[in-house]
């Protein structure tokens, strides 16, 4: 459960939320909706700690998110930032090095998901397009045995028959909890439901 309790931030005297309020249940899967500019993905760094409120208070299953609890609560998260840039080859590599190998049967698993077959994880990411390494990466990070996923704009590289894949992988996703920042309509019309900002 993530549970955002009167939470305030803001940058160079611009408010991005002020008494922000939601929480987000134990396997629900939630969209983040709103303008470029509006705070969906601060809202996601904030659950990492990458970012931190001016006030209020978040708590990830029921563990307050300071400096004491945070490499606790990360052991929870996986995170998928919009624009990754990885010095890792190839799809194998981040595998070896995220101590997934023993996994590597369920990467398969989401790469066919997906619509990719599992020889795409030996390929280099400078030979593969966009969307391609968006969906190789995204196979990668949802074997990892954590319970929450942040994503911020899973959609953005891939074409409508990868984002109808997508969907339905995450509607198979039963107990893991979901936070997606999205400007997709019908990607954020698949979640439980919507926080507008």
């Amino acid at each position: 459960m993530i549970d955002f309790k009167d939470i305030s931030l803001s940058f160079h005297s611009k408010m991005i939320f002020e008494h922000f309020n939601a929480t987000i249940q134990t396997g629900e899967k939630v969209g983040i909706r709103g303008a470029s500019g509006k705070g969906k993905t601060t809202l996601l760094k904030t659950v990492m700690g990458l970012c931190r409120p001016d006030s209020g208070e978040i708590q990830v299953n029921q563990l307050l998110l300071n400096e004491n609890n945070i490499a606790e609560i990360r052991k929870t998260i996986t995170w998928i930032p919009q624009n990754i840039n990885l010095p890792a080859q190839n799809g194998m590599q981040l595998v070896e090095w995220l101590n997934l190998a023993p996994r590597v049967s369920s990467v398969n698993q989401y790469l066919n998901d997906l619509g990719l077959d599992h020889s795409f994880l030996n390929k280099s990411f400078l030979q593969v397009s966009g969307g391609q390494k968006q969906r190789i990466i995204l196979a990668i990070c949802l074997s990892m045995p954590k319970s929450i996923l942040l994503i911020d704009e899973p959609t953005s590289s891939l074409d409508n028959d990868a984002i109808e894949l997508l969907i339905n992988l995450l509607s198979t996703m039963k107990g893991k909890t979901i936070l997606a920042a999205s400007h997709h309509p019908n990607f954020l019309n698949h979640m439980d439901r919507i926080i507008e900002l």
